[in-house]
């Protein structure tokens, strides 16, 4: 196989759709050389410690995203619903419109849970507790904040199921567009 001419970020994409898309266990190596273009051993050359190497910076790279699209808007200026209405946003962006799968979600439930327990674990938590915080400014309670972060990430997960099943993105879109308004609603 010739060497790719894209970047190692880029290659890092690659390999992310893949996991995406197939999972830990899916994720074989014969489809990560055929997403990056690099064959066998051009891929334990740039990752020596193999797919789990390239799980794990996986991992750091949609940690960068989440903080981007989904983090980065609850702790910008404006009001709780302001802030929650631009985290809907950021994970609509991230999964593009519900087009893509979740990274966490494919991890989880192929064969990644137990290897990866400590990213997945503080992945949803970073997600949980950002979200309950702007809850909680909004005059909710802290336990009940709390729960409503939690039913949310369930809702964004189920929605990308649904849309998957129903072959179309549209139900995503609805469940997320509409999670902002459910979070505050006392």
């Amino acid at each position: 196989m010739r060497t790719p001419k894209h970047t190692r970020e880029e290659t890092l994409g690659r390999i992310a759709e893949v996991f995406r898309q197939f999972g830990y266990d899916g994720a074989s190596l014969q489809r990560i050389s055929e997403a990056t273009s690099l064959g066998r051993a051009s891929l334990y050359h740039h990752f020596p410690g193999g797919k789990e190497e390239m799980a794990r910076e996986v991992f750091g790279r949609m940690s960068n995203a989440v903080a981007e699209y989904m983090l980065a808007p609850l702790e910008a200026d404006g009001t709780p619903e302001q802030r929650l209405k631009g985290w809907a946003k950021g994970v609509e962006q991230f999964y593009d419109r519900g087009d893509k799968n979740c990274f966490l979600g494919a991890m989880l439930l192929s064969g990644g849970s137990d290897l990866f327990s400590e990213e997945l674990a503080a992945g949803f938590e970073e997600l949980i507790e950002a979200v309950a915080g702007a809850v909680q400014e909004a005059g909710i309670s802290k336990a009940k904040a709390r729960r409503r972060a939690e039913s949310a990430l369930g809702t964004i997960q189920g929605g990308l199921i649904v849309s998957r099943g129903l072959r179309s993105p549209k139900h995503f879109q609805r469940v997320v567009r509409e999670l902002p308004g459910e979070l505050l609603t006392d």
